[in-house]
């Protein structure tokens, strides 16, 4: 082994005083450059050779390597056509060294501009190639690093804030399954933070180091969903001019989060119903037999009981059991009102610092008054009321209730009346004037506020909304 040059992280892991042999892929169409490169390495690597850019991107799917060498002259795809891909679809940290003849040096500071690690000549000298490869193995280390710090400090990045008993409860089931092989189902209202909850589960697991890559189906067509989340070979479909990297092959060794699970096809649900027994993919327009073998942690997640869906055939009997074996479930905030001023407070210094504003704080009858809403938009309804105080305060203001709104409509938190009738009040003036605004445009309406057509009919009849009346 190469001595003196420790390689920590995700791929280069210590076992005792030594390290495991580290899988290096040559992508190069000189078979006689590749057996000078193996012959000279193979004592301190794994080498994998590939004459193509095709076979050394499934080489690279299918072997973990942990770094590439590659040639910028091949016969099938241009060699910075293959570091593309590799950066935007397989591992954007994956250590690759560009190979140049002598006259083609230009191009690979080119590809060093675009993030590659280094780039050797065909007349290498062997010490200067292993400096070069261990250097940036040391370079992936600290761009790990870099990228945890930047998440932490990310703006749109929100914590996990355990305050009060009830999330308590939900950090020990945190704690108890992240380092577990186990597939996980989180389930609670819209915004209670299950997407939260999913990145904290994955930064507490052994594949943290891994890509966490999470999937919005709603965003996709049906006829998206399977090539966006498995991948598809080149003329599976009309439009297909090309091979794509699905988000499961992305990222393998890490996690995938599908946060609207209930919202899936039964021809999807049978899919990851087989990943889930067999830990195997097949894309879209794949040959019968050539299943792609993948170890990727699932977190899913529904707004919805999941046992009403089976019972009305949308959701399969089968797929609903393999899910539901480790299901964490997110209360809603209205029951974790012992949180509520630590969560106004949280939101407050983070916003305060995105909106450059200074000395700001929350006065005593705001919290009260936050503590008796029922925040039925939870975590991501408090979040907009205070982007909306933090936007309008000034400078060292104490915000009190007048500044506290929601979807543009003021909330009246000094009245003595009783707390249900003031609710009542809020939400007749909150949907008659969101049918207003939507000119009676039901469905439009339905979304704006974050629930169902039935759920809304429903709605307007127990608080006598003439509909009608307002349509244009």
């Amino acid at each position: 082994m190469v001595a003196g040059y420790p390689m920590l992280g995700t791929r280069y892991k210590i076992i005792d005083k030594g390290f495991i042999m580290q899988k290096l892929l040559i992508i190069d169409d000189s078979v006689s450059f590749m057996n000078d490169v193996e012959f000279v390495l193979k004592n301190e690597f794994q080498i994998f050779k590939a004459e193509t850019g095709t076979k050394g991107l499934a080489v690279i799917m299918k072997e973990d390597i942990n770094l590439v060498l590659l040639d910028l002259k091949l016969p099938d795809i241009y060699g910075l056509d293959v570091f593309e891909k590799i950066q935007k679809e397989i591992d954007p940290l994956l250590p690759v060294i560009i190979i140049t003849d002598y006259g083609n040096v230009q191009t690979a500071v080119k590809a060093m501009k675009l993030g590659a690690a280094d780039f050797i000549q065909k007349d290498f000298n062997r010490e200067v190639l292993i400096e070069k490869i261990i250097r940036a193995f040391k370079q992936r280390e600290l761009n790990i690093k870099l990228n945890a710090l930047e998440d932490a400090i990310d703006e749109e990045s929100d914590k996990f804030i355990v305050a009060g008993e009830a999330m308590r409860k939900v950090e020990l089931d945190i704690e108890k399954f992240a380092n577990q092989d186990v597939h996980i189902l989180l389930t609670g209202e819209t915004g209670v933070g299950k997407d939260i909850v999913a990145k904290d589960i994955h930064l507490r697991s052994k594949r943290k180091n891994k890509l966490f890559s999470s999937v919005s189906l709603h965003t996709l067509s049906e006829n998206l969903i399977e090539s966006e989340l498995f991948g598809h070979e080149k003329g599976a479909f009309s439009g297909a001019d090309e091979a794509k990297v699905g988000k499961f092959e992305a990222a393998n060794g890490g996690t995938i989060y599908l946060p609207e699970i209930s919202e899936v096809s039964e021809k999807i649900q049978l899919k990851l119903l087989k990943f889930m027994q067999y830990k195997e993919i097949n894309k879209v327009g794949q040959k019968t037999g050539k299943d792609i073998k993948l170890d990727v942690r699932l977190i899913l997640a529904s707004n919805k009981n999941l046992e009403e869906l089976v019972e009305q055939g949308k959701v399969r009997e089968d797929f609903y059991y393999r899910i539901k074996v480790v299901n964490i479930y997110i209360p809603p905030l209205r029951e974790r009102v012992d949180e509520i001023k630590t969560l106004a407070e949280y939101y407050l210094e983070k916003l305060s610092g995105k909106f450059n504003k200074h000395g700001l704080s929350l006065a005593e009858e705001t919290i009260k008054a936050m503590e008796n809403y029922n925040w039925k938009g939870n975590i991501r309804e408090l979040k907009n009321f205070i982007t909306n105080a933090v936007i309008r305060a000034e400078d060292n203001q104490m915000i009190g209730p007048d500044l506290i709104t929601t979807r543009n409509i003021k909330f009246d938190f000094t009245n003595n009346e009783p707390y249900k009738a003031s609710l009542q009040r809020f939400r007749k003036k909150y949907f008659t004037d969101l049918l207003t605004r939507t000119n009676g445009r039901i469905n439009e309406a339905a979304e704006a506020a974050g629930i169902s057509r039935q759920a809304l009919h429903k709605i307007f009849k127990e608080l006598n909304i003439d509909v009608e009346n307002k349509v244009n």
